[in-house]
Order: C-alpha cells, then structure tokens, then sequence
C-alpha cells in the first residue's frame, strides 16, 4: 500500500542490493516509536503525527553491504514539514549557537589546517566547499584560514543564514561544474534518501589531489542497543538509539560499510602523513588540551576504525 508522505526503498541506498532481513519493526504512530518522536520534537517545535497515519517504522540491514537503513522514508513534502516547521528554524538557531562549544570550533580549526597541510595546491587559495553546511559554521571558520568557501544546504532558512554571513550558495544543479579542493560532508549521509549516489554526485566535483571529509554516526554499538530497546535513552547515553531515529536518520554506517561505499563512489581512503595530523593538533594549552592534540594524531591513525574518513578520488 502506497503511504502519502513515506516512499519506500526496495533495495540497499548504499550498494544496491536486494537482500536484507528486519532488525525492528513498528508502526510509526505506535508504541514505542510514537512516544520516541513525540519526544524527539516537540521540544525542538512540534510533531504531526496525521503524516505518520498507517506508515511504518521498519529498520533493515543488507545482506550484502552490511548497512542499516529504513525501508520506509519521508517523501518531500514530509521532509519540509520535519525540517523547516516540526523543527523550528528560530528555536534550532537558538539552541545551535548555545551548542557550538570551544571543542567544536577547534575541531573545524584541527580539520581545516590538515587539508591545508596535505592538499597540493598552487596558485589560487584553496577552495572549500561544505556539502550540507547547516548553520554555516564550518565555512566561516574555513573562510578565517583563507579558502574560498562556499556551501549547499536544503533548508530555507539555513540557506539565508549563510547568504547573510556572505557565503556563496550552490544550487545542487551547479555542483558537478565546479571543482573544489576540500569538501566537508559532515552529518549528511545518514540523512539522504540515496547515499551511494549522493556521495558520487558530489565527489565527481573534488579536484585531483583533494580531500572530501565524510563523517557520520557509527552504528558498531547498534545490536547492543537494540536489543536493549530503550528508545527514550536520551541522545548522548549509551543505549540511544538516535543514530537510528525514524524520518532523520534514514541510513546508518559502520568503518567498512562506509569504506566500501566510498569505493562504489570512486574514492578511496587518504593516507594522511602523520607530519600533516602533528601540524594539524592545534588546541587550547591547558595541560589536558595539549595532552590530548599531541596523542590524537596516533590514535586516529592507528588505533581507530570509525566514520570519520578523509577521502581522495581513486586512480
């Protein structure tokens, strides 16, 4: 039965296949999804759960690839309703800039510097471009080190944030004409309907020799969780079940499920030299801070297998 709001996907977003089997199924206006999203937004604006009528909450996991992802997703008029109205544009600005820490900020700084230090670039400053840039943070704080910025962002209100802090926008139809050097996708690809193709689409603009950062929840913790069932853990805890949160978090990755849809997409993972992630530990000197920014070169290049990659295009 076809839903109005909700359109299905019948094979795998990220490698296509067919193959999969249930991990969890509800109805979404039913127990305890309905007591989940009614949670989830009514604090941030509101919920109507009219567009949830007869859908379903169905969570699969390939058979191939290994990705989870829902079955059941929102359609475009859902999409606007969740993002620019049961999400209040004022209040989520509101809470995002009493939310961008210190921490977050020299994450954007420890990133940025890194592309700067790897990326072979001559001539023109380097041109970045944040795929999915929210709030415009990223971009502003890359735009302080020099880059060209520019972004995209299918939220109204998000798109004339940036347009005010004087960041060009891209229309999705300009990406593959221009060529960029760094690309920042954080936080996006759980959230589109087709993240095989999106990546593709986006990649085939990153110029030879540059960086697409990817990052995106990790989903290793997720069986535990499940099985658990406690889907009122508040974000954060460690049963949350918010990395797989019905109409926003459509797909969820672990380190070689997202590797290997990266490949699918023509990229690879980029062998950072440690000399460019020692450059890169720029931080606070408090004895802690600094601690910390000289050993997390090592322990991301030899101790992690996350959702945090930096990409380059494969020969």
């Amino acid at each position: 039965m076809t839903h109005p709001y909700l359109i299905r996907r019948e094979r795998c977003p990220a490698c296509g296949a067919a193959e999969a089997k249930t991990l969890f199924a509800c109805g979404m206006t039913e127990s305890p999804i309905r007591e989940h999203l009614v949670a989830l937004y009514e604090p941030q604006g509101m919920i109507e759960l009219q567009y949830l009528e007869g859908g379903d909450f169905r969570l699969m996991e390939c058979g191939s690839c290994g990705v989870l992802y829902h079955q059941d997703v929102p359609g475009d008029v859902l999409m606007e309703r969740l993002y620019e109205h049961w999400i209040d544009p004022e209040r989520a600005l509101a809470q995002h800039q009493l939310h961008v820490t210190m921490d977050t900020r020299m994450m954007f700084i420890r990133e940025i510097v890194l592309a700067l230090e790897v990326v072979a670039k001559k001539g023109p400053r380097l041109r970045a471009f944040d795929f999915g840039m929210g709030w415009g943070d990223w971009c502003l704080m890359a735009r302080a080190f020099g880059c060209e910025v520019s972004g995209t962002e299918r939220s109204p209100s998000r798109v004339a944030n940036a347009r005010a802090n004087g960041i060009e926008v891209v229309a999705w139809e300009e990406i593959p004409s221009r060529r960029f050097d760094l690309i920042n996708c954080d936080q996006v690809l759980e959230h589109v309907v087709d993240p095989l193709e999106t990546l593709r689409y986006v990649a085939a603009s990153l110029e030879p020799g540059g960086l697409l950062k990817v990052s995106v929840p990790d989903g290793k913790d997720l069986p535990r969780r499940l099985a658990r069932g406690d889907w009122m853990a508040p974000e954060g805890s460690s049963d949350s079940l918010l990395s797989v949160t019905p109409l926003q978090h459509i797909n969820c990755f672990q380190h070689d499920s997202l590797v290997a849809m990266a490949g699918r997409a023509g990229l690879r993972v980029a062998e950072i030299p440690l000399s460019a992630q020692v450059a890169a530990t720029v931080d606070r000197f408090t004895p802690t801070h600094l601690l910390n920014g000289l050993t997390r070169p090592f322990g991301r290049k030899l101790l992690t297998r996350d959702t945090y990659l930096f990409l380059e295009r494969a020969p």
